[in-house]
């Protein structure tokens, strides 16, 4: 079966590609079915919780899209989300080539020797570092750097650290898909200005999750912690300058050109160890294909719900409702951003309940201006991520770290979300006043 998947994949990989780099007729729909036929080949193995969680969403999608007629959206979310799967190969071959680096093994090394409550803040930073260029890519550089033998209790504590700087990525960055969404409906908002408030809002939450959440903090631990990262900063640079050289010159998107890119270093970086084995990186990837299924259902349900939401909210009084309502600036702030956070425990994607809010906070009047309504929505987006099992930050490092996803939400980052969400929007409101 693992045979199966992994040939899907590879020829889902190869449309993908192709679908980038050409307008090709009739090619999504293939990737449609064959996306499909990926999810119900691998069905019979679904945990017990993606097929409650999908289940859910299926019956949302279905459901609206009877009330309001809106069922050519569902081949058109499928399609949207027939990229992920291919994606996900690509940061798993990633992964194969790192466990052949001599730079990991001295990672590894550096990083295994410090104590365990001394690591934190160091993950943080460099987890916000990597991945504001990487994305999620930066977990196929941190899990090896544990090993595969490291204790499950070991490889969750790292992650839970570490997916708290993947939260504030999106703030800012804009390679981040939440950016691309939030751009096309408030178009007007200058992609400085975003970046350097989401700058801001980082550099305060941050601060926050070592202040309060790191289990040691200081800067002693901090130097040591990054320390420990330096032997993987030059390939981690390079294939960081790939990525943003594509995206910068091409016009692709850093989704598309991780795709696209990411697998040329990898094979490279594999050629270039003197005991390196291609047909081992192969086999690893073959292997870790066949572990994708849960996180590719539970990103084609989502991704598809929010077609189907975006095909029906013009049906819908919500919009009306809200305008009688007249809520304050400082309610329409908290609630973006606590909306998505509670959409997100609920295994609502951050694209569902992003676009959801975006057409709807842009369709009424509501005293707040489109840079602080739109990194209101870009908080919202990162914090929600961490706290998802159907974000693909959450989803990519199930994937990485070989552990399920109900076991990365944890109570700690609960708690930091809603306490950074509530420094955030005060924050917001205050700049919003200043504004208005």
């Amino acid at each position: 079966m693992n045979k199966l998947l992994s040939l899907i994949v590879a020829l889902l990989w190869l449309m993908a590609a192709v679908q980038i780099l050409f307008e090709v007729s009739y090619l999504p729909e293939a990737m449609t079915v064959l996306v499909l036929f990926f999810l119900a080949s691998g069905l019979p193995r679904m945990p017990r919780h993606t097929m409650i969680l999908c289940g859910s969403l299926v019956i949302v999608i279905l459901v609206l899209a009877q009330i309001y007629d809106q069922w050519a959206a569902i081949p058109t979310g499928i399609a949207k989300a027939s990229i992920f799967p291919a994606f996900l190969a690509t940061i798993v071959l990633l992964r194969a080539a790192a466990d052949q680096r001599p730079e990991i093994a001295s990672a590894r090394q550096l990083f295994g020797a410090l104590p365990a409550n001394e690591r934190d803040s160091g993950i943080i930073i460099g987890t916000h570092l990597i991945g504001a260029v990487l994305q999620v890519g930066v977990f196929a550089v941190l899990a090896p750097i544990l090993g595969r033998d490291a204790p499950l209790d070991e490889r969750r504590q790292v992650f839970t650290t570490a997916i708290r700087g993947m939260m504030t990525v999106p703030f800012w960055s804009p390679f981040i898909v939440g950016m691309a969404v939030a751009s096309q409906y408030l178009p007007l908002v200058p992609l400085w200005q975003i970046m350097g408030l989401g700058m801001a809002m980082t550099v305060m939450a941050v601060m926050l999750s070592i202040l309060v959440f790191d289990r040691n903090p200081g800067l002693a631990s901090l130097k040591q912690s990054l320390a420990s990262l330096a032997p993987v900063a030059l390939p981690v640079f390079l294939a960081a300058l790939l990525v943003v050289g594509a995206t910068a010159t091409t016009g692709l998107s850093t989704l598309q050109a991780l795709i696209l890119v990411l697998p040329v270093p990898s094979i490279v970086a594999v050629l270039t160890v003197r005991a390196g084995s291609l047909a081992q990186a192969g086999r690893q990837t073959a292997s870790g294909i066949g572990r994708i299924g849960p996180e590719t259902f539970i990103l084609v349900s989502s991704t598809t719900l929010g077609a189907v939401f975006e095909a029906a909210l013009p049906g819908t009084d919500v919009l009306g409702w809200l305008e009688a309502l007249a809520l304050p600036p400082w309610a329409v702030i908290l609630i973006v951003i606590m909306t998505m956070n509670v959409a997100g425990l609920f295994g609502v994607h951050a694209i569902v309940m992003g676009t959801l809010l975006l057409v709807i906070f842009t369709s009424v009047t509501t005293g707040v201006s489109d840079l602080v309504l739109m990194q209101a929505l870009l908080v919202g987006w990162g914090l929600c991520s961490g706290i998802s099992i159907a974000s693909l930050t959450v989803a990519t490092g199930a994937a990485m770290f070989n552990i399920p996803p109900t076991e990365l939400i944890t109570r700690t980052n609960i708690a930091y979300v809603f306490l950074t969400s509530t420094i955030a929007a005060g924050l917001l409101w205050g700049l919003n006043t200043a504004l208005i």
